[in-house]
C-alpha cells in the first residue's frame, strides 16, 4: 500500500441501525402501542373457553411481550418492536370472530 502526502484516505462507514434519539423515542412508543393493543387483545379473550392450540398462542404471545420488554430494557428497540408486532399480530387473530 502506498500512502501519498503522508495519510491515507480512510472510507466513511455509516452503520445501518444508527439511530437518532427522535427515530428511538418514535420506536420506542410504536413499540409501546403495539404492547397496549396486545394486552387489550387478551383482556378481550380472557373469560374465553380456548382450544388448545389458541391457548399455545396466548403463550408464545405472552413469551414475546417478555422478550419484546427485555429486548428493549437492553436497548435493541428494533427488536424489542418486532418482537412486540408478533405478539400484536398473533393477539388479532384470537379476537377476530
Amino acid at each position: 500500500m502506498v500512502v501519498k502526502n503522508g495519510g491515507s484516505e480512510e472510507p466513511t462507514v455509516q452503520l445501518k441501525g444508527d439511530t437518532t434519539a427522535e427515530q428511538a423515542s418514535s420506536r420506542r412508543s410504536t413499540t409501546e402501542q403495539l404492547t397496549q393493543g396486545t394486552e387489550e387483545n387478551l383482556k378481550k379473550i380472557a373469560g374465553r373457553q380456548l382450544s388448545p392450540s389458541q391457548q399455545e398462542t396466548v403463550d408464545q404471545i405472552k413469551q414475546f411481550m417478555d422478550q419484546s420488554k427485555t429486548a428493549l430494557a437492553a436497548g435493541d428497540l428494533e427488536r424489542g418492536h418486532n418482537l412486540a408486532r408478533k405478539a400484536r399480530l398473533l393477539s388479532d387473530e384470537l379476537v377476530k370472530p
